[in-house]
């Protein structure tokens, strides 16, 4: 006793300034976010650890404190070399080295000594002589250990007859350390039972207590080196006091060191320690160890394995991306939620993966949370606005909750808008250019005039009109409107004697009337949207024209996919071929007015980008036409064209030119050209074909000037029915005379130029006109056009929506 308490106080002291010079203890601290892939411990600051808490332990042996002291130590401290002597030590209290743990018996002390003697007084009763058993066993006490190991097993077993029969605790454990040292570890289970049941004193009752957990350990040790667990989990069913859990766990812990990682494993599993088994698992370092290391950190609810949990569900929401499998990577990132908060990256992996699998609404709502966080993320605010493109109402209400979003959303649109010439979709948008070139929502004022002059056959094969209008004009919410005033002059050619014209054969000189002037009232509207363009106008012509006055209009719709357009008109508009077809006439009398054909139909335009710089064209139209005392006719057009734009070939200064081939078919089911009741004066072959190519140039948008230039040239084929000159047959024709129009067919060339062009004075004025002149078979026409425009506001630019004959009111789209 004397000798362990000197040693304790010794180990002590010694701890105690081992622990004043230690430095500050250092916790390890765990990596958590996704991106991190080598997750663990990081290094500690201090290497060695404290040991007087695990030295006091091993001087009381105190298997339990010291096992689990060394495991906590071992945890805290996992790079911490263990020294040889408390490796040492850790063996000689569990077991692992023979004869290890027996204090220094009473009976084993030198014969100059009689302490043993008053010790044996002190335990057992007064007794008589000593007999010859007791002699025995006390000249084998006498020997020295390594004798006493080299007895023979028949004198063991027989001192053992002898201890049992004395029935003295010194006996017993003379006995005991002895038989384990013969390996005779029944005798020695049986000697220290007995040992137990007599022992007085604490020291003797610990060092029974002692042999009997080293035959236990060496009974453990066994197993474990024949690795049957069948026996150390009956080990443990058995063990009372969990010395046996406290030799496995140290044992584990040595395995542990020795990287022995799976059987550290197993034995960590067996005693229920799952700090040990969660740190074995992670060091075997195999897909399936991981996997159960994983699963068992989500399975406690404690501080450290909610992290570990934590953190491996980050890692694996990262490389379940990584690996493409996203449905598994979403849900990783969720759970990793319901156990913290998620980073914004991790957030943000959670919409990435979402948008791979097309799943819109859960990648909707990963982003919004990041960008709720991070409100200037571009990156994030363009995922939001492509994820829903097509959904206006989602689109909206990011606009309205994020000013990111809505500053994409209209760059986007800007910059679509400006290649679709949707110019006042830019403005509104805040594009740059546009918002420098005019102020497109302030109030204008126009002034123009434009003539057209149509020749053909002498006489009534010419026509001229003569046009004047003032208009104004501004914006109303995303409306631009105009509304104008036209004051009109036709001219018309006079029908030679001979001619047939009205009711018959002119025998005289024509005195009817061949021109004069009424004027019109006309409003239009027009409507961009980011894919979508509208327009829309209304005209009242001609209030006292020969034939009554009809209102005509158009409305004209445009849809922009990726790389198609789709267009479509509805139409209801005069027939400007003649002043018959045009407004109406009298008959040669005065008499009798007939005319004003009014076509009505529906036109169709697509256009498909193949490639850069190539697209595709295709155009329809159907229509009907109706007019006073005027056969019904219908028509039908079709044209094709492949373009290619060759302006980044030929000058920086130019928006487009494009160049191509064209094909297009026109055809009637009446020829009603004539001039007579019940024709319309209008070209209306049965058949016109044409094939050639054709160029478009247009220089650059938000210039002080621009110009458009147009031209075609191509062989043409015209045929004309031989149809009635009286196709309604209501007026008086002669019966000798002929009633046909007369078949004709003639194939020639055909052709046409258009220039346009428009310059800005200064911030507030703008004129632009253009000139054209076209040629076909059996036809000529001549056009020009001038216009003078105010606007309030400032500007420093011409865009060209505003040239004069890209009003779809001309142009027949909403282009």
């Amino acid at each position: 006793m004397k000798d362990i308490f000197k040693r304790t106080a010794l180990v002590l002291a010694l701890g105690a300034i081992t622990a004043s010079l230690a430095p500050t203890q250092a916790v390890g601290q765990t990596k958590t976010t996704y991106k991190e892939k080598d997750l663990g411990l990081l290094p500690a600051q201090q290497v060695q650890p404290d040991l007087t808490g695990l030295w006091y332990h091993i001087n009381e042996r105190q298997v339990k404190q010291v096992n689990d002291e060394f495991g906590r130590l071992k945890a805290l401290y996992p790079g911490w070399q263990v020294p040889k002597e408390v490796e040492t030590e850790l063996n000689r209290l569990n077991g692992r080295l023979k004869g290890t743990l027996k204090p220094a018996p009473a009976p084993a002390t030198p014969p100059e000594s009689d302490e043993p003697k008053r010790a044996s007084q002190e335990r057992e009763p007064k007794a008589p002589k000593a007999s010859s058993s007791i002699l025995a066993l006390d000249e084998f006490a006498q020997r020295t250990p390594k004798a006493r190991a080299n007895a023979s097993e028949q004198q063991v077993r027989r001192l053992v007859e002898l201890s049992n029969q004395l029935k003295r605790t010194d006996f017993y454990l003379l006995m005991g350390w002895t038989a384990i040292d013969k390996g005779m570890l029944n005798i020695a289970a049986q000697q220290f039972s007995l040992a137990l049941e007599t022992a007085v004193r604490d020291l003797d009752k610990q060092s029974a207590q002692q042999g009997l957990d080293s035959v236990t350990g060496i009974r453990l040790q066994q197993a474990l080196a024949l690795r049957d667990f069948e026996a150390l989990e009956t080990f443990l069913e058995l063990d009372n006091s969990n010395y046996v859990k406290d030799v496995l766990l140290g044992e584990a812990w040595q395995q542990y060191d020795a990287k022995n990682y799976t059987f550290s494993e197993a034995l960590f599993h067996l005693v229920d320690d799952d700090e040990g088994k969660y740190l074995a698992l992670i060091a075997q370092e195999t897909e399936s160890a991981k996997q159960d290391a994983f699963a068992l950190a989500c399975s406690i609810n404690t501080d450290v394995f909610i992290r570990r949990c934590a953190d491996a569900l980050a890692t694996r929401q990262a490389q379940f991306y990584d690996s493409m499998r996203y449905k598994q990577s979403i849900e990783a990132g969720e759970a990793l939620s319901q156990l913290r908060r998620l980073s914004l990256d991790e957030q943000a992996l959670i919409g990435w993966a979402a948008k791979e699998i097309q799943d819109t609404t859960t990648a909707t709502e990963a982003f919004e949370r990041v960008l709720s966080k991070t409100p200037n993320d571009s990156v994030i605010a363009n995922e939001l606005v492509s994820l829903n493109q097509s959904d206006d109402t989602t689109l909206n209400r990011l606009a309205l909750k994020y000013s990111e979003v809505k500053r994409i959303l209209q760059e986007r649109t800007s910059r679509n808008a400006w290649p679709r010439k949707q110019f006042w979709l830019a403005y509104q948008n805040d594009d740059p250019r546009e918002v420098l070139s005019q102020t497109k929502d302030g109030l204008s004022a126009v002034y123009g005039m434009n003539t057209r002059s149509r020749s053909g056959g002498e006489g009534l094969g010419n026509f001229d009109v003569l046009s004047q209008y003032v208009g104004i004009g501004s914006a109303f919410y995303n409306w631009l409107w105009q509304v104008s005033l036209d004051y009109k002059q036709f001219y018309s050619g006079r029908p030679q004697v001979g001619d047939w014209f009205g009711n018959d054969q002119l025998s005289g000189e024509f005195s009817g009337i061949s021109g004069f002037e009424d004027t019109a009232l006309r409003a239009e509207a027009f409507y961009q949207a980011p894919d979508f363009s509208f327009y829309a106008n209304l005209e009242y012509a001609m209030f006292d024209q020969p034939v009554g006055t009809k209102v005509t209009g158009q409305i004209s719709a445009t849809k922009f996919l990726t790389s198609t357009t789709v267009a479509a008109t509805l139409f209801r508009k005069a027939k400007e071929d003649s002043l018959l077809s045009q407004t109406g006439t009298f008959n040669a009398n005065h008499a009798k007015p007939w005319g004003y054909v009014i076509e009505s139909g529906i036109r169709g335009l697509v256009a498909h980008a193949v490639a850069d710089n190539w697209s595709v064209a295709g155009t329809v139209q159907v229509s009907r036409l109706e007019g006073e005392q005027v056969a019904d006719n219908s028509a039908f057009s079709l044209r094709g064209d492949v373009s290619y734009d060759i302006a980044t070939m030929i000058s920086p200064k130019l928006d487009y030119w494009r160049v191509g081939p064209f094909l297009s078919y026109t055809s009637y089911d009446k020829n009603l050209s004539g001039f007579t009741v019940g024709n319309g004066g209008y070209f209306s072959p049965s058949q016109f074909i044409s094939i050639g190519g054709y160029s478009e140039l247009l220089t650059l948008e938000a210039l002080n000037w621009q110009i458009k230039l147009r031209s075609s040239l191509a062989l043409s084929r015209v045929e004309q029915d031989d149809d009635l000159r009286f196709p309604t047959g209501e007026a008086f024709r002669p019966q000798d005379l002929d009633e046909a129009l007369g078949e004709s067919s003639d194939t020639g060339l055909s052709g046409s130029f258009m220039a346009e062009g428009q310059y800005r004075f200064n911030n507030n004025w703008i004129a632009s006109g253009y000139v054209g002149k076209a040629f076909a078979v059996e036809y000529q026409a001549f056009e020009a056009g001038i216009q003078i425009r105010w606007r309030a506001g400032k500007g420093n630019g011409v865009t060209s929506d505003e040239l004069l004959l890209s009003s779809p009111r001309i142009s027949g789209f909403a282009l």
